[in-house]
């Protein structure tokens, strides 16, 4: 019946019914077409070898994709810097990024051959990184498997990883001979009834003239504190430039296999009496600032906080006094450098919502050396890095030196804002010495406190509230 119906339409009305056949035809054929696209399209997304297939490049900073695509002079020898803690900490925790290969492409190289220098271009790269990416280097012969340094490179355990973070140094050659040269391992134990700093030092001309250990305990109460200091000569230091853990005199700093370091301090002081320190040190998550220059061009120095975050175990004596410590909260830093006419603002804070804070800025002469950056940590290690662009310290009293009250940081990057408020609890000075070229003196806060944390990051609101330990100088 219906055949008959559209037979009988087509002979009354042809023109009609042509039109209305064609009309039809082009709607299926359009859809059909933009299905066949579509699917061409998604294909293509999941294609790693096609440029512009949702691959992210990561470039050293001021080279463009030009000057990588024609391999111009200006793209040799250029480097990103930070990049294990870019590929481990950053790229690595983005759950949109499936795989990330390092990859240095077309370096050159010179090679001895039959006795002949030639020039050659070299690849590198870690061989089931590139795999996984579809991007791996053509072997014609012989094999191309990672090494043993190519998996601690990408992949460290604990204690390849505090080993590389905590490596000493020999003072690089704008340093050499200057006494004012020192690098030093610090610890900061929080104690039930006040809490400990613990620093080993090399100091002075090292490897090069005179230079020795030092040894340096402060125990704070609320009540009050007690110095322990002693100093040893370079016949009773051991360490290795280039390598992590440290011996002075009787005690030491070592890393377990299990990444957990063994904190070993016994301080002779002829006043306070004795100091000794025992104590297992572990972070139970990643939280860590990989090397960094603090001080630009102006100051040799550098900074690494391996544990931001950690836990003590052990025992603290004085005098043959002793305390039990269990799961205490703990931090570790690393410093290097020359410090002559150098002052700071430091702090970092842990918050029991899983955030932490660490923020710095360094002067020379009363003058920054650079930009002052906040570091933001949360349950899955590094967050991100925010510029500082407020920092004050509200003192008691404006007109003598006496200790701060309060500080008040801002922080922001594009979106993303933090406002930190720092009540300080308890504070300790030491009077600095004369700065060059005037008669103007300084004086080096530590304090402790508690912090309010506020702000906006990936667009939700938050506020939280820890404690922390701050420094800071007035002049």
């Amino acid at each position: 019946m219906i055949t008959r119906l559209v037979l009988a339409s087509i002979r009354q009305r042809p023109g009609r019914s042509l039109l209305l056949l064609i009309g039809y035809s082009l709607g299926v054929g359009v859809t059909i077409a933009l299905l066949s696209i579509g699917g061409a399209m998604l294909e293509q997304s999941r294609d790693r070898q096609l440029f512009g297939g949702g691959d992210l490049v990561v470039l050293p900073r001021g080279l463009d994709l030009e000057t990588l695509r024609t391999g111009a002079v200006s793209s040799l020898f250029l480097d990103i810097e930070q990049t294990r803690f870019i590929r481990r900490e950053v790229l690595g925790r983005s759950d949109a990024i499936l795989d990330v290969a390092p990859w240095i492409e077309d370096e050159l190289v010179y090679l001895e051959v039959a006795g002949r220098t030639v020039p050659a271009l070299a690849v590198g790269e870690i061989p089931s990184a590139a795999a996984a990416l579809e991007a791996a280097t053509p072997i014609l012969a012989g094999t191309w498997e990672d090494t043993p340094s190519d998996l601690t490179w990408a992949s460290p355990g604990d204690s390849a990883l505090y080993a590389e973070l905590d490596r000493l140094h020999l003072p690089p050659p704008a340093a050499q001979g200057d006494s004012t040269w020192a690098e030093w391992y610090y610890f900061n134990i929080l104690l039930p009834d006040g809490w400990l700093y613990l620093t080993y030092m090399l100091a002075g001309e090292v490897g090069y003239g005179e230079w020795g250990g030092r040894l340096l305990a402060t125990r704070v109460r609320r009540t009050g504190e007690q110095v322990f200091d002693e100093t040893f000569a370079a016949a009773q230091v051991t360490f290795g430039a280039g390598e992590s853990g440290l011996v002075i005199g009787p005690s030491s700093v070592t890393i377990r296999p299990d990444g957990v370091y063994d904190v070993s301090a016994t301080i002779r002081d002829p006043v306070a009496g004795t100091m000794e320190v025992e104590l297992e040190v572990a972070a139970p998550e990643r939280r860590y600032l990989p090397p960094v220059s603090v001080g630009g061009d102006r100051i040799p120095s550098g900074y690494v906080v391996p544990m931001l975050d950690a836990r003590a175990t052990g025992r603290v004596c004085e005098s043959g006094r002793c305390e039990r410590v269990d799961g205490a909260r703990a931090y570790h830093d690393h410093n290097w450098g020359v410090w002559r006419d150098v002052t700071w603002d430091w702090g970092q804070a842990n918050t029991d919502a899983g955030l932490s804070i660490l923020y710095g800025g360094v002067s020379q002469d009363g003058e920054p050396t650079g930009s002052g950056f906040l570091y933001l940590f949360d349950s899955e290690g590094f967050s991100r890095v925010l510029p500082i662009v407020d920092l004050e310290v509200e003192w008691a009293d404006e007109q003598a030196p006496s200790g701060p009250e309060g500080i008040f940081l801002v922080a922001a990057q594009g979106q993303d804002s933090l406002r930190a408020e720092v009540a300080i609890e308890h504070w300790r000075a030491t009077p600095g010495t004369t700065e060059a070229g005037g008669d103007a003196t300084t004086t080096f806060y530590q304090t402790r406190g508690s912090a309010r944390l506020a702000g906006v990051i990936d667009g939700r609101p938050f506020e939280t509230f820890g404690a922390g330990f701050f420094e800071t100088w007035r002049r």
